[in-house]
């Protein structure tokens, strides 16, 4: 059986006052509506509850509804075996934030491991335009969907970077240099779980880059040459690390390691962060979550929950009739302004006005 969301309740999340919401199980489910009315708004509060993050990258305070002091949004789930999970996340303004799952306390990597999740919008364009940031914290997060080892390894990463942060700022600000000897055996584990992020990417990248190409030429048409690279900020972390000591105590943190490294994208043979139109920088972004959406699936058997917000008005007829053919064993949640004829034929059509849905 597919995961799916079964019921979708939110309160006070952006424009919407009181929501409740019951997609198709499997196949197309689609929202229409005017811009500014909520459509969009449905779907980022399902990807915050589960991902914790907002796909319009907007800071968490300006979720809330407006005269509101908290947002709840409660997600009920079917799994593959047919086992319910109840998932509530509270957002608050004092930081008070709760999120449980089965009434139990969680972290969010641990929810979004349970309820795998694929989300795009059109400001997703800044994974290939914008800062390497963006396109570390996509190879991170496929990292955590793919397995436990990997995610731990990530985990792992983050938490010794943390820490060696805190060290760095500790030793500027007291002139305590004798804390080099503990700095030396941390860098010690901080290379360490370093390389093995930065084996554990290149492996993901080996494997999803065939994947990428067959995606972009499905939507953009054959003929096209898509490629990965990945560029390291150090190739020998250790020595690096300890070479670069004193800057890192000047700046207050560490300037080599997988934080800093970058995913390289080639379209035709160009860089697509410098080269590709946006147009093509948008499909390019596309076509990377739905390459990852289809490696889960093939390496699995389960096809993470799929949403898309607002694409449409991007591609033409037929090639929307494409991508809608290729969901039917996958629950996707489509938001659009246009009225397609071609989504009554794939699944139910809901409107949205004024934060109300019908």
């Amino acid at each position: 059986m597919q995961l799916f969301v079964e019921h979708l309740e939110v309160s006070n999340f952006r424009v919407i006052e009181n929501l409740s919401f019951e997609p198709n199980s499997s196949g197309v489910t689609s929202i229409v509506g005017r811009n500014g009315h909520g459509k969009s708004s449905i779907i980022e509060a399902l990807s915050f509850a589960i991902s914790g993050k907002s796909f319009r990258s907007a800071p968490k305070e300006s979720l809330i509804r407006r005269g509101s002091n908290e947002s709840l949004i409660r997600v009920q789930v079917i799994t593959n075996e047919e086992r319910a999970l109840s998932l509530d996340s509270l957002i608050t303004r004092s930081g008070q934030d709760k999120l449980r799952l089965n009434t139990n306390a969680v972290s969010r990597r641990e929810v979004f491991r349970t309820i795998p999740l694929t989300a795009f919008s059109v400001t997703d364009i800044e994974i290939v335009s914008s800062s390497p940031q963006l396109r570390r914290d996509y190879m991170d997060s496929a990292l955590v969907l793919l397995g436990v080892k990997a995610a731990e390894s990530v985990d792992n990463y983050e938490k010794l970077l943390r820490h060696r942060t805190s060290l760095l700022k500790s030793i500027q600000r007291s002139g305590d240099f004798d804390s080099f000897d503990y700095l030396e055996v941390f860098d010690e584990r901080l290379a360490e779980e370093g390389e093995r992020v930065v084996t554990f990417r290149m492996n993901f990248l080996a494997r999803i880059e065939s994947r990428l190409e067959e995606m972009y030429q499905e939507i953009a048409g054959t003929g096209h040459s898509v490629r990965l690279g990945y560029s390291r900020s150090s190739d020998d972390l250790y020595r690096d690390l300890k070479v670069c000591r004193s800057d890192d105590i000047r700046k207050g943190s560490t300037g080599v390691g997988p934080h800093r490294d970058d995913l390289l994208l080639y379209l035709n043979g160009l860089n697509a962060r410098y080269e590709a139109s946006q147009g093509e920088q948008r499909t390019l972004a596309f076509a990377l979550k739905m390459a990852l959406h289809r490696l889960i699936l093939d390496r699995s058997g389960d096809s993470p929950i799929l949403l898309l917000d607002d694409i449409f008005s991007e591609l033409d007829e037929v090639r929307i009739e494409s991508l809608l053919d290729g969901f039917d064993s996958t629950q996707c949640i489509v938001t659009t302004s246009i009225d397609h004829k071609l989504l009554a034929s794939v699944g139910p059509v809901f409107h949205i006005e004024n934060g109300s849905i019908h």
